[in-house]
């Protein structure tokens, strides 16, 4: 019987020593509730910004490019560039871009040369890691470009058109609003018919030919081929 008393009373008097030995208006400690990972998957508490929360972008990049006749491919012009594109994100890996640039000759010595490059390019991206900090794409795209006089004008950038597709490779890294790129392409620029109405020359004669007709081809620019390496700068809103 004093065995079972004594077992009885030992709980008790733990509990109030514990009691007592809490300061008046401290708080004991509070149970810690686990929550499940799934509840905040699914609430969206522990998941971070979608890529498909901010769809547009404005980028700017500079780089170098270099051209060349296919006839001559020794014979490249370099050019330095700059690119002004508009992003829009259609899916979580693929987005489209209107991009135009261009630049001017930059000769071995580093000066500036006679020529000018102009171009407008619609392209799309593939990326295959779009939720990442680091991710990187491929891109493919046509439009139209031309190599003139510096100086020349709009009628004749125009006239000089020809048209380009683009295919690239790339690398970026993501900072919420913001993010840094690095990308490699290589271009084609392929004939372009005038359409010009062939021209007839006359020259008289005193033989027994009276006329002379001499008929010359459309005219057609030269197809260039080439590269471009670049690094940027994008805002996504």
């Amino acid at each position: 019987m004093h065995a079972r008393l004594l077992a009885l009373s030992i709980p008790v008097l733990f509990t109030a020593s514990l009691a007592h030995a809490q300061a008046p208006g401290e708080v004991g400690a509070q149970p810690v509730v686990m929550v499940p990972e799934s509840a905040c998957v699914a609430c969206g508490c522990n998941r971070p910004e979608s890529v498909m929360s901010r769809r547009w972008a404005l980028g700017l990049s500079l780089g170098s490019m270099s051209l060349a006749p296919d006839s001559q491919p020794d014979d490249k012009t370099a050019f330095a560039i700059g690119e002004l594109a508009l992003r829009f994100r259609a899916t979580r890996h693929l987005e489209l871009e209107l991009a135009v640039g261009g630049g001017r000759e930059r000769t071995e010595d580093n000066q500036d040369g006679e020529l000018a490059v102009s171009q407008a390019v619609l392209a799309a991206r593939w990326r295959f890691r779009p939720e990442h900090a680091w991710n990187w794409f491929v891109m493919a795209g046509f439009g139209g470009a031309a190599v003139t006089r510096h100086d020349a004008s709009d009628q004749e950038r125009s006239d000089a058109s020809q048209p380009l597709v683009t295919f690239g490779i790339g690398l970026e890294r993501r900072f919420h609003h913001f993010a840094l790129q690095a990308e490699a392409r290589v271009i084609g620029m392929g004939n372009k018919d005038r359409g010009d109405e062939p021209m007839a020359q006359s020259a008289e004669t005193t033989g027994p030919v009276d006329m002379v007709t001499i008929v010359a081809p459309p005219a057609v620019d030269e197809k260039r081929g080439g590269g471009s390496l670049s690094i940027g700068l994008s805002y996504y809103f």
